[in-house]
Parts: structure tokens; C-alpha cells; sequence
């Protein structure tokens, strides 16, 4: 059952429960009101009436012993009396006996049985269909005794009033209900609709599409539970996104790896073949030599880089306290050669700082840093290492004179094997995995790397970083 049909159903039920109590009891205290109200006003006639009868009886001089004498002349005064000529009542002796009467209901003995010379009764009664009657009954006090007085008030119309009243609650209690029914219904329908709307998001993101949001309005727990489930939707949406881009990241690593292994694999089996199969004189001979010694050097670098993204991205790292100027002049050092080789100046410049983190892999951030400047350089240019203390940490910096790097190429720079010219790249005998690297190890010293790059005017390198967590 849709969740609007139970909310219109529960409220109707409650509507009904609550109408329907409400109203009977309304319409029974009403009549129990009414009802009490008619027995006063028959207790009171009948009081009137039996007082009125005594001082008759007490003016006539009538009593127990003489009322059988007297009782032709007492009729005729009653009959001929205005107030009792419109009354309905009954008057007998203690045994039962009628001694005058203008009812047409019978006598109610047992009523009679039940009172005595201080005290009067009532009961309620049907005689016929559709007629209520209440039967009053009191003492009529002569000199010598009591006789009893009967009094009959007719109440019929009180029930008449209640059915009716029931009748016409029945059908009020029908059209508020089916009024009700509706307008609850309706009330539902636009109250669950963010539920509804949420439902047929959920659905499509189940079915892979991850676009859709539920539409946030009002400030209600179910526009709350929506603008939870757009984050929600938001992070599964990203995180998808991320697993796919892994996954691509990962089919593109597999396809580059495979094709940097082909290309010098091709190269060394040609080349070895040459030797084995020809008869060559000693220059081919060397070049041959010189092209397998080249490229099998070329698989080395490859693996040695791969070797070393493994274990940044599997091995725990050394965290110490590393001398930042130290590491700068030493990395210096070591690239010295390579750069005076290809007519390039270097200058390094490092502020006193100490930073948490591996030294081997910070000097291996650095020397990466520093050959990727030589490969991108010209003869004559200059590269510099600068290292300053920031706030948060220790900032390297590695900047060249060389070509630049193009603006929409900036972001893919640090994908495994992604190269802006593959050709001088593989010249100069990369594998385009340098600034990956670079890049996990500047985040595992929770670093990050900027590129300031300009075509023709050089590339500036800056790795902001604040030493590792787990020192």
C-alpha cells in the first residue's frame, strides 16, 4: 500500500473514532440532560397536583372513613376545576382500590409497593410502540391516612429528538468523512511528494545514472533527508568518478608501460639478431652494441622508476628530522655533472630548516625535480634550487629557462608515462614517470606540487610541504 494511502487511512480512522465518540457522547449527555430535566418538571407537577388535591380534600372536609360518601361530590369539584380537569392523574387507596383517575395507562403496582407516606418513585416505561411515558407515584396525606397519586408526563418526543439527532449525525459523519477523505488524500499526495521524487532518484542512481538530485525545498525533516541525500549522492557520484578514473589511469598505465617496454625490446632484439645472424664490420658492430647498451640502460631507468613508485606507494616510509639546506646542497651536487654536460649553470639557495619526512625520498623529489629542468633546458640557461621555511613547513622550489610546458597540458604532467614531447623525451631518456613520483612523495609529506609555466619562458616547480604525520 503507497505510504499516502496509509496516511489517509490513519487519518480518517482517527477522524471517525474521534467524530464518532465525540458526537454520541455529545448526543447522550444531551439527552440524559433533557431526560432529567422532563422528570423534574412530571416530579414537580405531580407535587403540585398532590398538594392541590390535599387542600380540596381539606376544604371538603374528606377523609379515609368518608371519602366513599363524598367521593361523587370530590369528582365533580375536580371535573369542574380548571387546573384539575387539564391533568392526568390517578388517585387510590393503599390496597389499590381507583378512587378517581383521567389516565388511560394502566396502574404500576409494584411502583405503588415501593414508596410509603414520606417518599415518591418514578419509573420510565413504554406502553405502545413509539410512546415513552414517565410513571410518577406519591403520598397524598388525609387526617387519618394516605392515599396515593399517580401522574403521567409523556417524554416521547425526547427520543424522537435523540434517533433523529442520531440520523442526522450519521449523515453529517458521512459527508465529513468522505469530504475528509478527500482532502486527506490530497494533503498526502503533496506531503509524500519529495518522497515519491526522492524514490525515482533512488531508482536512477541504482540503474548507474548518478546525475539526478532530489529538489531541496522548505526547511521540513523530508527536505533535510533530501539535501542528506544529495550529499550522499554527491559522494557516490565522486567516488564512482574516482573508480573510474582510476580504472582509466590504470588501463593507461598498463598500455604505456606495455608500450615503453616494446619500444627498446624491439630495438635490443633487432639489434642482437644483426649481431647473430651477419657478418658485420667493427662499426656496425659497436653501433649495434652501442644500441643495445643504450636502450637496455633505457629498461633500467624504467624499472628503477617503477621500483621506487612502488615503494612510495606500499613501503612505510623513514620519517626523521631532515636538514632541508643539507639535502638541497647534496642534491646539487649530484646533478651537477649532468647539467655542466648539456652547458647549463645551477644555484642553489636554501633557508635553515628542519623537516620530518624520509631524506632519501625528499632528495629523490629534488633530483627528479632538478633533470626534468635539465631535459626542458637549453644550453647556456640556468636552473635553480631554492628551498625557503614557510609557516606550515619547508617550500621547494626548482625553476628553468627552457620551453615551457602548454597550459591544458599542466594537470596530466603527473600521470604515469604522460610526456608533452615523447620524442625528446625518450632522446633524453625518460619514461615520463619522474613527476609522478614527485608527486607521491610530496604527498606523503602532506605536500602538494604547483606549476607556473610560460611557452619559451621556462617552468617553475613549487612543492609545499609539511613533513610527515607519523613522526
Amino acid at each position: 500500500m503507497k505510504f499516502a494511502w496509509k496516511v489517509t487511512l490513519a487519518a480518517v480512522s482517527i477522524l471517525v473514532i474521534s467524530m464518532g465518540v465525540g458526537s454520541y457522547l455529545l448526543i447522550s449527555l444531551s439527552f440524559r440532560s433533557a431526560l432529567e430535566r422532563e422528570i423534574d418538571i412530571a416530579m414537580e407537577e405531580m407535587q403540585m397536583l398532590r398538594i392541590s388535591y390535599e387542600a380540596v380534600c381539606d376544604a371538603r372536609g374528606v377523609t379515609l372513613e368518608n371519602i366513599a360518601a363524598r367521593s361523587r361530590g370530590l369528582q365533580r369539584t375536580l371535573t369542574e376545576d380548571p387546573y384539575f380537569a387539564d391533568r392526568q392523574f390517578r388517585v387510590s387507596t393503599q390496597e389499590g382500590a381507583q378512587l378517581y383517575s383521567t389516565l388511560t395507562a394502566g396502574s404500576d403496582q409494584e411502583l405503588l409497593n415501593c414508596i410509603d407516606s414520606r417518599s415518591y418513585g418514578y419509573v420510565v416505561r413504554s406502553d405502545r410502540p413509539g410512546q415513552v411515558l414517565v410513571h410518577f407515584a406519591g403520598p397524598v396525606a388525609l387526617p387519618d391516612g394516605i392515599l396515593y397519586m399517580e401522574t403521567v408526563r409523556d417524554i416521547s418526543s425526547l427520543f424522537t429528538d435523540r434517533e433523529i439527532h442520531f440520523q442526522v449525525y450519521r449523515w453529517i459523519l458521512l459527508i465529513v468523512v468522505a469530504a475528509g477523505s478527500a482532502v486527506l488524500f490530497l494533503l498526502s499526495y503533496w506531503l509524500t511528494m519529495p518522497i515519491r521524487t526522492l524514490g525515482k532518484v533512488t531508482t536512477q542512481l541504482a540503474q548507474g545514472d548518478y546525475s539526478p538530485r532530489a529538489e531541496v525545498s522548505g526547511g521540513d525533516e523530508i527536505s533535510e533527508l533530501a539535501a542528506n541525500f544529495n550529499r550522499m549522492a554527491d559522494a557516490i557520484e565522486k567516488t564512482v568518478q574516482e573508480l573510474e578514473d582510476a580504472a582509466r589511469r590504470q588501463e593507461d598505465f598498463t598500455a604505456s608501460f606495455v608500450h615503453e617496454l616494446k619500444t627498446p625490446l624491439t630495438s635490443i632484439i633487432g639489434y642482437a639478431d644483426m649481431l647473430r645472424s651477419r657478418q658485420m664490420d667493427g662499426t656496425a658492430r659497436f653501433k649495434a652494441a652501442n644500441y643495445i647498451f643504450s636502450e637496455g640502460k633505457r629498461l633500467e631507468n624504467l624499472s628503477l622508476s617503477l621500483m621506487n613508485l612502488l615503494v612510495v606507494n606500499h613501503s612505510a616510509a623513514d620519517a626523521k628530522p631532515v636538514h632541508m639546506p643539507l639535502l638541497c646542497q647534496r642534491a646539487g651536487r649530484i646533478s651537477q655533472p649532468a647539467l655542466e654536460a648539456k652547458g647549463l649553470s645551477l644555484e642553489v639557495t636554501a633557508e635553515e630548516g628542519v623537516l620530518t619526512g624520509d631524506s632519501a625520498l625528499l632528495q629523490t623529489l629534488a633530483l627528479n625535480l632538478l633533470d626534468n629542468a635539465r631535459k626542458a633546458s637549453e644550453a647556456g640557461g640556468t636552473v635553480s634550487l631554492t628551498g625557503t621555511v614557510t609557516a606550515s613547513g619547508y617550500r621547494l622550489q626548482v625553476s628553468d629557462q627552457g620551453r615551457g610546458i602548454p597550459a591544458e597540458e599542466l594537470e596530466k604532467i603527473t600521470e604515469a608515462f604522460y610526456m608533452v614531447d615523447k620524442s625528446r623525451s625518450r632522446a633524453e631518456g625518460g619514461a615520463g614517470l619522474g613527476l609522478a613520483l614527485c608527486k607521491q612523495i610530496a604527498a606523503l609529506h602532506r605536500g602538494v606540487l604547483r606549476f607556473d609555466s610560460e611557452l619559451g619562458g621556462g617552468t617553475t616547480v613549487t612543492v609545499e610541504l609539511e613533513g610527515m604525520e607519523d613522526a
